[in-house]
C-alpha cells in the first residue's frame, strides 16, 4: 500500500514523538474569578442549565466550580449524551465492535502500510497495550483507543469525568436521567473510510507527546470558563476536517436542539451535560439558541 507524502510526513512525526515520548501531569492550578463553562437558559417557567463536559480529567480539578454544584443542586433531572447507566459495558462493545474492529480472520495489517504497522507497534510497546489486541480495531477506533490511554497513564481519567461524577451523583439521589442519543449514535461518529482512517490514526499517535500538554491548557480553560480557548482547542476540525466537524458535532447539535428546546417549555428545571466542544464556537448550541431568540447567561 502506497502512502501520500503528507502521510510520510506524519509518519516521521509519529516516529519522532514516540522517541521523546512524555509521561506525567502537572496540577492544575486554583478557581480563578472567571466565570465557568456552565450557561443558563431561561425558559417559559423554568431554567435549563447546559453544561459543557470535559469526559477525562485528573484528580486536580475536584472539588469542582460552585456554579456547576448550584445548577445540579437548582436541576429536578438530568440529561447526558447518553443514558449512562442504561449503556452496559456490553452494548458498547457490541455498537463499536461493528463499526470498529474487524471481523474474524482479519486485522489491521491487511489495511494500512507496513510503516504504519511499525509505528503501531512502537506506539503500542510505549503504551503498554497489547499489539495482538490493538491490530482487532480498523484505525479511527485504534486512534481513541490510543489516546484514551495515553491519557490514562498521564492521570487524566474517565471515571472522573464530569459526566461520571454528575450520574453518579444523580442516581445517588434518584434523580431522573435520561440520554440525547444512543450508544450507536456514538460509534457511528468513527465510520470513516480506509485511507481517512489511517491518516487519522498516524497524526493521532504523532500528536500524542504534545497531546497531555494541550490537555492541561484545555481543562484549565474549561475550569475557568474561557470560550475562545476551549473553541480554539475542540472545533479545529471546523477548518481541517469539515467532514468529521460535521459528524462530530453538527449532525449531533442539530439532533439535540429539538430534544433542548423542549426542555425549556417544561414546569421543572433541567441540567444537560454534554462535551464542551458541542456548546462553543459560532456553530455552537450556545450560538444556536442564542441566535432562535432565548434569553442565555454563562455562570
Amino acid at each position: 500500500m502506497k502512502i501520500r507524502p503528507q502521510v510520510e510526513r506524519r509518519c516521521a512525526v509519529a516516529l519522532l514523538g514516540l522517541i521523546v515520548f512524555l509521561a506525567g501531569c502537572s496540577n492544575l492550578g486554583s478557581f480563578s474569578k472567571s466565570k465557568s463553562a456552565l450557561w443558563r437558559i431561561r425558559g417559559e417557567h423554568n431554567v435549563v442549565y447546559l453544561l459543557g463536559s470535559v469526559h477525562i480529567l485528573p484528580k486536580s480539578v475536584y472539588p469542582l466550580h460552585p456554579a456547576l454544584e448550584r445548577a445540579f443542586a437548582d436541576s429536578q433531572q438530568v440529561a447526558f449524551e447518553v443514558d449512562i447507566g442504561r449503556a452496559t459495558g456490553g452494548q458498547v462493545r457490541h455498537a463499536f465492535g461493528e463499526i470498529g474492529t474487524y471481523p474474524r480472520g482479519d486485522d489491521l495489517s491487511h489495511h494500512v502500510s507496513a510503516l504504519t504497522l511499525q509505528i503501531v507497534k512502537l506506539a503500542c510497546a510505549q503504551l503498554g497495550v497489547s499489539y495482538e489486541k490493538a491490530k482487532r480495531f480498523k484505525p479511527s477506533l485504534l486512534a481513541e483507543l490510543l489516546t484514551l490511554r495515553y491519557t490514562e497513564l498521564a492521570g487524566f481519567r474517565e471515571d472522573l469525568g464530569v459526566d461520571n461524577y454528575f450520574y453518579q451523583r444523580a442516581k445517588a439521589l434518584n434523580k431522573p436521567i435520561f440520554g440525547l442519543e444512543t450508544v450507536s449514535d456514538q460509534a457511528n461518529v468513527l465510520l470513516q473510510n480506509e485511507k481517512k482512517g489511517e491518516q487519522h490514526l498516524l497524526f493521532t499517535i504523532g500528536s500524542l507527546p504534545e497531546y497531555k500538554i494541550a490537555l492541561t491548557e484545555m481543562v484549565e480553560a474549561w475550569r475557568n470558563g474561557q470560550v475562545d480557548v476551549l473553541d480554539r482547542f475542540l472545533n479545529q476540525d471546523e477548518r481541517n476536517d469539515p467532514e468529521m466537524f460535521y459528524r462530530m458535532f453538527a449532525k449531533r447539535n442539530a439532533r439535540w436542539l429539538p430534544q433542548i428546546e423542549r426542555l425549556t417549555r417544561k414546569n421543572f428545571n433541567s441540567l444537560v451535560i454534554v462535551g464542551a466542544g458541542h456548546l462553543v464556537g459560532n456553530h455552537g448550541l450556545i450560538e444556536t439558541l442564542r441566535q432562535r431568540g432565548y434569553r442565555i447567561e454563562q455562570l
